[in-house]
């Protein structure tokens, strides 16, 4: 039997705006301060994070650029450092136009790296934009002929880690966040060292928490080495619509929900 009384959860992982108040033993934060979080129900005018998921808010940053950080920000900065990246090698990041894709180059290229971004065709202006050093259509191009021999390879989409471990030579990382890693024997074979990247607090198998992951993000954000590309806002009461767009349209950049209309002028 359905139990009509029990409320549905909320829906929504990412957030900005201003502190409210604080739990007693807070004291990193005051009220007033402008954060970006991770938080559960995020689709409301109030929400809950815990103290270790929250940083002030780039100071260059609108407040929708901010609540595009969290999930993919996180996801992307995460794959990019737990590959190990060094300044000069060749990076090649799969779906390097979605949310977390764009992100990890983004991050490759502070880190120093080459970046071979792999896209569909019509992505490529958008990629240039990101300062990828090389684009590779995937309904274009021989992807495997172009990144063949990556240092690293950065697996954003579902479907296509095993694809990515047959970019990596021997000795380089394979780090996916989506669909999980190739076997263990089939990376120990290669010799590449595999590692999945999941999208909990703390998910997967890689040593960089979700807080230290919006923290560096933050610290880009201040440099002017990281952004986030808003595509269109929609209210928070038609967030339905919002995630329609979402499911039925190859969006680059984010869709923001907003619930404070003065939040540009903040």
């Amino acid at each position: 039997p359905v139990d009509w009384k029990r409320k549905a959860p909320i829906p929504g992982f990412d957030a900005a705006g201003i502190v409210e108040a604080m739990g007693p033993d807070v004291t990193d934060f005051k009220p007033g301060d402008a954060v970006v979080a991770r938080v559960s129900g995020a689709y409301a005018q109030y929400a809950v994070a815990q103290v270790d998921e929250v940083v002030l808010k780039p100071k260059g940053f609108t407040f929708e650029q901010a609540s595009g950080m969290p999930v993919a920000g996180v996801a992307g900065y995460r794959a990019a450092m737990e590959a190990k990246i060094m300044p000069g090698q060749r990076v090649a990041v799969i779906g390097a136009a979605g949310g977390s894709g764009s992100v990890a180059v983004q991050v490759a290229k502070a880190l120093g790296a080459k970046v071979i971004a792999i896209g569909h065709s019509s992505q490529k202006d958008y990629l240039a934009g990101l300062k990828a050093d090389e684009f590779v259509a995937y309904d274009r191009d021989d992807v495997a002929a172009r990144a063949n021999g990556v240092d690293a390879g950065l697996n954003m989409v579902d479907g296509q880690a095993q694809a990515g471990l047959g970019y990596v030579k021997r000795g380089g990382y394979l780090v996916s966040i989506a669909g999980g890693t190739p076997g263990r024997e089939q990376c120990e074979a290669a010799g590449v060292t595999c590692i999945p990247i999941g999208g909990g607090s703390g998910a997967g198998y890689g040593s960089i928490s979700n807080g230290q992951a919006l923290a560096g993000l933050s610290a880009l954000a201040d440099k002017g080495q990281y952004s986030v590309q808003v595509t269109k806002t929609f209210p928070l009461a038609q967030a339905a619509a919002a995630q329609e767009l979402n499911r039925t349209t190859d969006t680059i950049g984010k869709i923001v929900l907003v619930v404070d209309r003065k939040s540009k002028d903040r």
